[in-house]
């Protein structure tokens, strides 16, 4: 079904969620991509999240032009925080997150509406690009046709890094999903890894288009950046707290979530240029899956060659990535 497509009488209200915090450069390129949306069923949430720059009072002009835009002015809590207070208050039948330095094509909720009314799905997937101020686009090439899973095979998949990422953004949800206890944790990194699976595992359908519909912007201090941080530590928590998860109510699924982690833990570890405890804490976590990973032909072959040269030493890994990322 094509996004003009979409069942009269099947255009439910969404919940646009758009946290802010120190994104003044950027802001208003985000949020008018939303206010020019095809589909204008919308709630629109910008939650300044405390930001000491100009963002409050631009959301405030926003909510005065535009009666769909709704503000919520809070202290400083971090994006989990931010998401948080606004589903709290949603109405719509479905919510979709955008981050607020990154925008979407026009039809970027009436594709994924329209995927989710036709597949009866709780979860709908768009594609994304990675967009950089001289306009260079990295495409994550998408797949040819649509695709349904259910919860298990959504969860495998996702950990993968086959069809679809962890993200929160470019994605659609039932509000229904968050009904429970499902929130993002307040403070901690990596909190879409946290939560996403979650979420995957109340739902009966996902559908992934192939269709990209999100520009993810990759600013300097991005957290999938370059530049190493103990906050990036974080990992560490979200990792235990997943492991006894999926021991106690998703032992099949061990296997791939290990991979997904020794990515993780091989993405930190590379950022850290001098050897310290963390970089220690690191090299044993990837020493411990390795041999697991090495032997997984479901991960990806990067990770697996990563594996591989870790017996040689850490510095036949920083060897091998340094020469890819050379040749990009």
């Amino acid at each position: 079904m094509c996004p003009s497509e979409i069942p009269i009488g099947s255009t439910p209200l969404v919940s646009v969620i758009i946290p802010v915090y120190k994104v003044e450069k950027y802001l208003r390129r985000c949020v008018d991509s939303v206010l020019i949306q095809s589909y204008s069923n919308l709630e629109i949430f910008l939650v300044n999240d405390g930001s000491p720059d100009n963002c409050g009072k631009i959301c405030d002009d926003y909510s005065k032009a535009d009666s769909r835009i709704k503000v919520i002015h809070k202290e400083n809590g971090g994006l989990s925080d931010a998401r948080n207070a606004a589903i709290d208050l949603a109405e719509g039948k479905y919510i979709t997150f955008i981050d607020s330095d990154d925008f979407v094509t026009i039809d970027y909720i009436e594709t994924l509406v329209s995927l989710a009314v036709s597949h009866d799905a709780d979860i709908a997937v768009s594609q994304f690009v990675y967009y950089r101020d001289n306009g260079e686009y990295l495409i994550h090439q998408p797949k040819e046709t649509t695709k349904v899973f259910d919860s298990r095979n959504a969860i495998e998949t996702m950990l993968y890094q086959r069809d679809f990422e962890t993200s929160a953004w470019g994605k659609l949800y039932r509000v229904s999903l968050f009904k429970g206890d499902v929130r993002y944790p307040k403070g901690l990194l990596y909190e879409d890894l946290a939560t996403t699976y979650k979420l995957i595992a109340l739902s009966n359908r996902i559908a992934v288009t192939n269709k990209i519909s999100y520009y993810y912007y990759l600013r300097d201090d991005s957290i999938i950046g370059n530049n190493f941080s103990p906050k990036k530590m974080d990992i560490l928590t979200i990792a235990n707290n997943m492991l006894r998860t999926f021991e106690d109510q998703m032992p099949g699924l061990l296997l791939p979530l290990k991979c997904r982690l020794t990515s993780l833990y091989l993405t930190v570890f590379l950022q850290i240029k001098q050897r310290n405890e963390f970089c220690d804490i690191l090299w044993y976590k990837i020493k411990e899956y390795r041999n697991v990973v090495l032997f997984d032909n479901n991960a990806r072959l990067k990770t697996r060659l990563a594996c591989l040269l870790s017996y040689f030493g850490s510095s036949s890994i920083r060897f091998f990535f340094n020469f890819i990322n050379e040749r990009k």
